[in-house]
């Protein structure tokens, strides 16, 4: 590349597609003049704000500071050759396998800044609203006149704005609000959500890769659900309320998304990604332990953090209208994952 910088971020659009580039030098023993150079690039089939492409560049930066802290990182841009390098080729392996797993993490952090938000994950936001959460639950015991509504809400949020959440809640059709004669308004419950908690169908795939760790994680899934059957009706509430927060959160439910593929190597962690963004997963993972969504297993002298429960977003016609109709209705479930799990849990439960 002839750049008149040693370090640059650029953009470059084409018909649909537009690339974000960032490029940059590293110390190499083995190049000419001593450097490599190197470049990462983001393509997108969209266009995005200024704030976004900042995001994108920091990201990159960040990248780059990672590689040029490590002196022998240049060994893995060398796999091609390392039947030539046969006295280095457990070296370039190494840093192959360092370099992928950073592309990755970078991969991921570009997805968080840019992707267009799930369905769960813009329920999940709304939802992790106060007032909204409790609008709509204190709706779910049935219709309830406007004006009685508002003096409730009134009451409890003071200093909110009733007319903006009524607003926002039949723009989003979670309520309809029907006119009896020529004053009376009704508000009628007509979607109802919910944030609930489902065995982690990822764990299936343990079974092949590494059987044994289905044999550590099933007991401890097993007893969560035993006790979480057991929940009040207000301690589900509180739960559900904490779910939502989980998902409205967007590094939480990044971790979230990632777990759902697998189960991550903690002790691994630390090479994998910078001090400041190792400082706010790690903030993340204890968050989530905390609430039992994830577990730390110990596993051939290695510690995995793999999902405990898993979590999913419901939608159905609410109780009292589940009452008028003839049969009970299944719900819809907000970006369905394959319950692949429940069965083989549910087949253990019953062992």
């Amino acid at each position: 590349m002839d750049q008149q910088f040693n370090e640059g971020f650029f953009t470059h659009s084409f018909e649909n597609l537009k690339s974000l580039n960032y490029y940059f030098e590293i110390q190499s023993d083995w190049a000419r003049g001593n450097k490599e150079m190197l470049m990462v690039s983001t393509i997108l089939n969209e266009q995005i704000s200024p704030e976004i492409e900042d995001k994108i560049s920091a990201s990159c930066s960040e990248f780059s500071e990672q590689l040029q802290s490590n002196e022998e990182i240049f060994t893995a841009f060398y796999i091609n050759d390392i039947n030539y390098h046969e006295n280095d080729k457990e070296l370039i392996l190494k840093n192959y396998a360092l370099i992928k797993a950073w592309v990755d993490n970078l991969y991921w952090h570009i997805i968080e800044d840019t992707r267009e938000k799930t369905e769960e994950e813009k329920i999940a936001i709304l939802l992790n609203d106060q007032q909204i959460f409790e609008t709509l639950k204190r709706l779910s015991k049935g219709p309830i006149p406007l004006e009685w509504l508002r003096e409730w809400f009134n009451e409890n949020f003071p200093t909110k704005d009733f007319e903006k959440i009524i607003e926002i809640l039949d723009e989003k059709k979670f309520i309809f609000i029907n006119q009896i004669g020529l004053v009376e308004k009704y508000v009628l419950l007509v979607r109802e959500v919910n944030a609930e908690r489902i065995p982690p169908d990822s764990v299936i795939e343990y079974i092949d890769d590494k059987p044994e760790l289905i044999d550590l994680l099933l007991p401890k899934v097993q007893e969560y659900y035993s006790e979480y059957e057991k929940k009040s009706e207000e301690e589900l509430k509180k739960d559900t309320s904490t779910l939502f927060k989980i998902m409205a959160d967007p590094k939480k439910y990044n971790l979230l998304s990632e777990l759902r593929n697998g189960l991550i190597s903690k002790d691994l962690l630390p090479k994998l990604v910078s001090k400041k963004s190792l400082d706010s997963l790690i903030e993340n993972i204890e968050f989530l332990k905390k609430y039992d969504v994830i577990e730390e297993l110990n596993y051939n002298d290695e510690t995995y953090i793999v999902l405990k429960t898993n979590l999913q977003i419901t939608t159905a016609f609410p109780e009292w209208m589940r009452k008028l109709l003839p049969k009970e209705t299944e719900p819809v479930i907000a970006n369905r994952y394959s319950p692949k799990l429940k069965e083989t849990y549910d087949d253990e439960v019953k062992k």
